[in-house]
């Protein structure tokens, strides 16, 4: 498995990662993720790709309030096959330190109408902690803060 490692996406991969976001993500998020590094200055992106350079999963890593911040999709087809753990150990090489927002519930709907599944269980088998006395909780989006730190 190749993961590749780009400072910017083409416009081809940016519209993949996009549809893939509205279809794994709760609809309530949908077409966030252009806005996701807004005004962030230092990011990078980390992508598994198929023979023909299709998205299969993705993360990005940015600096946001002097954290090192990340987010994750992985494809439903290669989902629970070890794709999203790869993508985080090299993630976990990269940087000694880093945070995400996980949805902790499995109340939000997908575009598909099935539930979005929380992959907080996911993180904190990886060895992510909560950090305590953060979250979000609106009428867009209800989740936790974790961090992995070596």
């Amino acid at each position: 498995m190749l993961i590749d490692k780009l400072q910017w996406l083409p416009t081809k991969l940016s519209e993949q990662i996009n549809a893939l976001w509205n279809s794994e993500y709760p609809v309530k998020l949908k077409d966030r993720f252009p806005l996701l590094l807004e005004g962030v200055d230092e990011f990078c992106h980390y992508l598994i790709l198929t023979q023909d350079h299709d998205v299969m999963a993705w993360a990005v890593t940015f600096t946001k309030n002097e954290q090192t911040r990340f987010s994750i999709i992985v494809h439903p087809e290669i989902q629970k096959r070890g794709f999203g753990k790869a993508l985080l150990n090299r993630l976990k090489e990269d940087h000694p330190e880093f945070y995400g927002w996980v949805i902790d519930h499995n109340n939000d709907l997908k575009s598909n109408g099935e539930n979005y599944i929380s992959p907080l269980p996911f993180y904190l088998n990886q060895g992510f902690e909560l950090v305590p006395n953060a979250g979000i909780d609106n009428e867009m989006i209800k989740a936790v803060f974790v961090k992995w730190k070596s």
